[in-house]
């Protein structure tokens, strides 16, 4: 139902403690909980997910969501974003309940440095 990508500069600051931090802060009545490369943050009938993700594959899907975005100009460095993190729920929410909840995911992911929230179903900044 909502997904949202984090690009991570090379020189991000980002990491899945802090943000597991962070998210316990701004979702203080969810359980939040941090295993390996994946964060659930749920409650009741609706949880989301983050997730860490790198390499070549990434980078290349980066460079596509630059082209997308920026045209041939990259002011923001999309195309040198090897590393992303994942938000997503897949969770059903039909008369959009929890879309705060995803955009103030969105909002967590945006106070680490060298972060760019896109939309990656239609690639645009967020």
């Amino acid at each position: 139902m909502y997904r949202t990508y984090g690009l991570l500069l090379p020189e991000s600051d980002f990491s899945m403690d802090a943000a597991a931090r962070k998210l316990k802060i701004s979702f203080p009545t969810f359980g939040v909980e941090l295993q390996g490369d994946t964060i659930s943050v749920a409650r009741q009938d609706w949880d989301m997910q983050l997730r860490l993700e790198a390499g070549p594959e990434v980078l290349e899907e980066s460079l596509r969501i630059s082209e997308h975005i920026g045209g041939a100009e990259d002011e923001l460095g999309i195309s040198r974003c090897s590393r992303r993190v994942v938000a997503w729920s897949d969770s059903p929410d039909p008369v959009m309940e929890h879309f705060d909840d995803a955009m103030r995911m969105t909002e967590v992911l945006r106070t680490f440095k060298g972060v760019i929230a896109v939309d990656p179903q239609e690639p645009s900044l967020l």
